[in-house]
């Protein structure tokens, strides 16, 4: 059985997605409910547990995966950065890597294979190092869900480096650090197209190491990211969600604007990581 304690849970989106997730995987998951309201009560779906302040429920929330007590964190109806400045707090213990980062699981309905996306949520220009970083916690994600050697695309506008293009010449320095890598296959600079479609592959006669199968999709900035997320979600008709890795439990952030299949689905994301973490 999995916990999932709730930071912020009195919104209505957040009851329906308990109520989906206790339908999805009946007695599998346990939820505890963190809030500040005091019309709540406990029930068959969740045990409710109510503070005076914010700033109580949240660091009660954080405690409860800090003890082990829970195995999941999501965000409810907070700020993000209310909850993971309280996460980030030495007293816990919970930062597992150097740096956080945002991966996001994606459902293309155009592709036969979800991917992983990062980092459009968390890291705004991130240097060589800190996208070092996010590329080994994207690889951690990806084999905690059973891809075996990824491959990572480094995106950036054409799979030609050009001095001029600030993002190709990284993806190259990025691509010579990995090339020993073991455990995925790392490759830029690469544009959208050949890192996803077989079809652009043929059409351009491009050979490489990755070739429209890209498992992990890492952009430069969260700019790309935050953009090419959006795409997928209104233009692609995809099903996305988000959790932040680098953490010793993962933590669910949906944004208010997430349809509750979006929220569901980002909690089934964060209970396939939480499972290889047993």
């Amino acid at each position: 059985m999995h916990t999932v304690a709730v930071a912020g849970g009195s919104r209505s989106e957040v009851k329906e997605l308990v109520q989906l997730s206790v339908e999805d995987w009946g007695d599998q998951v346990k939820f505890i409910v963190f809030d500040t309201e005091d019309n709540i009560d406990s029930n068959d779906l969740w045990e409710y547990r109510g503070y005076s302040s914010e700033e109580d429920m949240v660091r009660e929330a954080v405690r409860s995966v800090a003890s082990g007590e829970s195995d999941i964190l999501l965000k409810g109806g907070i700020k993000t950065h209310t909850l993971l400045k309280e996460v980030l707090k030495k007293e816990y213990a919970l930062k597992k890597q150097k740096l956080l980062s945002h991966v996001a699981l994606v459902n293309l309905p155009a592709l036969d294979r979800h991917i992983l996306l990062t980092d459009a949520g968390m890291n705004i220009t991130p240097d060589d190092d800190q996208l070092e970083q996010i590329i080994n916690n994207a690889i951690q994600v990806g084999q905690s869900i059973g891809l075996i050697k990824p491959k990572v695309a480094l995106i950036s506008s054409a799979e030609n480096v050009n001095p001029k293009m600030p993002s190709s010449l990284t993806a190259d320095r990025l691509t010579k650090r990995f090339k020993d890598h073991e455990e995925a296959t790392v490759y830029g600079p690469l544009s959208l197209d050949l890192s996803l479609s077989e079809a652009a592959v043929a059409s351009k006669r491009f050979t490489g190491p990755i070739a429209g199968d890209a498992d992990i999709l890492v952009v430069p900035n969260i700019d790309v990211g935050n953009v090419l997320y959006k795409t997928f979600l209104l233009f692609g008709d995809a099903t996305i969600g988000g959790t932040i890795v680098g953490t010793k439990v993962p933590i669910v952030l949906t944004s208010r604007s997430d349809k509750v299949r979006s929220k569901l689905y980002a909690l089934r994301f964060a209970l396939m990581q939480a499972e290889s973490n047993q």
